[in-house]
């Protein structure tokens, strides 16, 4: 895979550098996506802080909201992968397992 760093709020895949909206707090890859948790800034209100890449740096999708309600403080925290797939994490307790290809949250869990 190509690869990838990160310095505050530019992403670099290969040779093709984004700035995004917020700090990156954590990347991780899926085969030939590169999936990015922003870090938003307490006081701002953003619930699609995932965002997704290709191997060449195009985007290809951010995270649909947990919620419908878009003044809900609700971003994701927290990203990670198991044998499921990739996972986001809300401060409220959701988890929730992201499809990959298209950012939809196709599986549900409340853990608290």
């Amino acid at each position: 895979m190509t690869t990838v760093s990160v310095d505050g709020k530019e992403l670099t895949i290969g040779e093709t550098t984004v700035t995004l909206r917020h700090p990156i707090k954590e990347t991780v890859r899926v085969n030939d996506v590169v999936v990015v948790l922003l870090d938003v800034p307490i006081g701002t209100i953003d619930n699609q802080n995932v965002i997704a890449f290709s191997k060449n740096g195009d985007r290809l999708w951010e995270i649909e909201p947990i919620s419908d309600d878009p003044t809900a403080d609700q971003a994701y925290v927290n990203i990670y992968i198991n044998e499921r797939g990739v996972w986001v994490v809300n401060p409220i307790g959701a988890r929730c397992r992201v499809d990959v290809e298209t950012g939809i949250l196709v599986e549900k869990e409340i853990t608290r």
